[in-house]
């Protein structure tokens, strides 16, 4: 006895496009949530080679650059835009995007009484004698990069780098 082919019912054809359909979506929000992860994950890079660039070129012409040891705290902004330049200046034509990072170098100067956040030197000491020098001539340099990340509930992010120098 010959059994007659039997076609496929519109009932099972919507049940495998919705099966289908859930496999996309979750392919979908796995890729957009990898993308927002690599995004954030490049701005977080970006803010700490601004810091170590900052932190090196303090370190490397000391108190006499572009910041001053005897005032403990100087601000400013560096812009990048979407071609991945580091600008001083916002951009001044619209169509070009980019991301304000707000610097801040923090110096803590022995020397300079109440520089030091509630009177504390650290470990070891920032007052200690340095070889042929006389006490108290560490300076303690700390660079802060923040920007605003939007789409997280934090919304700001900062990346901090420290160091101790000889001013």
């Amino acid at each position: 006895m010959k059994r007659a082919s039997r076609g496929v019912t519109l009932l099972e054809v919507m049940a495998t496009m919705a099966v289908m359909l859930l496999g996309v979506a979750a392919a979908m929000t796995v890729v957009s949530q990898t993308t927002r992860s690599n995004r954030r994950t490049l701005t977080a890079n970006q803010a700490q080679i601004i810091a170590e660039q900052t932190l090196e070129r303090f370190l490397q012409v000391g108190c006499q650059g572009r910041v001053n040891c005897d005032v403990p705290d100087e601000t400013f902004d560096v812009y990048q835009t979407s071609e991945g330049f580091l600008r001083d200046t916002a951009p001044v034509d619209p169509t070009v995007v980019a991301r304000k990072y707000t610097v801040t170098v923090d110096v803590d100067n022995s020397k300079i009484p109440g520089s030091i956040e509630g009177g504390k030197v650290g470990e070891p000491a920032l007052t200690r004698a340095l070889v042929g020098a006389t006490t108290g001539t560490l300076v303690n340099v700390r660079v802060s990069v923040s920007w605003d990340e939007p789409g997280i509930r934090a919304g700001r992010q900062m990346v901090v780098l420290q160091s101790r120098m000889a001013p």
